[in-house]
């Protein structure tokens, strides 16, 4: 704001920015109005920069700062007071991460039905993950615990009870099979096996001897039939 009034020899001015005075030696001084300033301390001022604020000289506090007074500790970037003339930046330290702890439990268990023949496998197991990081900054990254369970089923192939006669041919269980019932192989009678059914001469095995390995035996007492004929009648005899 310019001077209201300026009373030179006399004579009143109104409105006068400036008023300056020639000085011995030539120049001159020049007086400004600063009443109206509004600076009240150094701290609006860049430090090293003078001016009047109410007729007193004021001195600038604020200091200037660059990318090395920022400061880091820990994920925390610290900028102290003052003026940055351009942008200011500080790098945090990069973090790593080593190869994690691992520890896997497992618990298998097996079981089968006797009625069906029927296999189950279970397992379940859990795998704890214990991942270790240094200080600083990590893009990414994870850790937990991962469980797995399972199970899964296989039917055997089965056989019933079953019940096998006597037979000219050889009669056969085949391998590979859960039985889920008795298999009985019925015992050879021999109440018709007597000599008198077998021929003449022939010896049949019949089995063996309750009390000991010994195997019992018929032989045939059977005659072979002997047939004529009258030469006159033609009648046949059998005898």
């Amino acid at each position: 704001m310019a001077h209201p009034n300026v009373i030179i020899n006399g004579v009143q001015y109104s409105n006068v920015p400036e008023v300056q005075i020639p000085v011995v030696g030539g120049g001159t001084a020049s007086f400004l109005d600063t009443d109206d300033a509004t600076l009240s301390s150094g701290d609006e001022m860049l430090a090293g920069v003078t001016a009047y604020s109410g007729g007193t000289l004021v001195t600038g506090a604020i200091a200037t700062k660059t990318s090395t007074d920022l400061s880091v500790s820990g994920a925390t970037v610290t900028a102290p007071a003052g003026y940055y003339a351009s942008n200011a930046s500080k790098s945090v330290a990069s973090g790593s991460a080593t190869t994690p702890a691992t520890s896997i439990t497992a618990n298998p268990s097996i079981s089968v039905n006797s009625s069906t023949g029927l296999i189950t496998a279970t397992v379940s197991a859990s795998q704890s993950v214990t991942p270790t990081v240094s200080a600083g900054y990590v893009s990414s990254g994870t850790s937990g615990t991962v469980s797995v369970s399972g199970s899964d089923t296989e039917q055997l192939t089965v056989k019933a009870a079953a019940t096998y006669n006597p037979s000219t041919s050889a009669q056969t269980v085949t391998a590979g099979q859960f039985l889920t019932g008795a298999q009985t192989f019925a015992a050879v009678t021999t109440t018709n096996l007597l000599a008198q059914y077998i021929a003449d001469g022939v010896t049949v095995k019949v089995g063996c001897a309750a009390d000991d390995d010994s195997v019992a035996s018929v032989t045939g007492s059977l005659s072979t039939p002997v047939i004529s004929q009258d030469s006159t009648t033609k009648v046949l005899t059998i005898s």
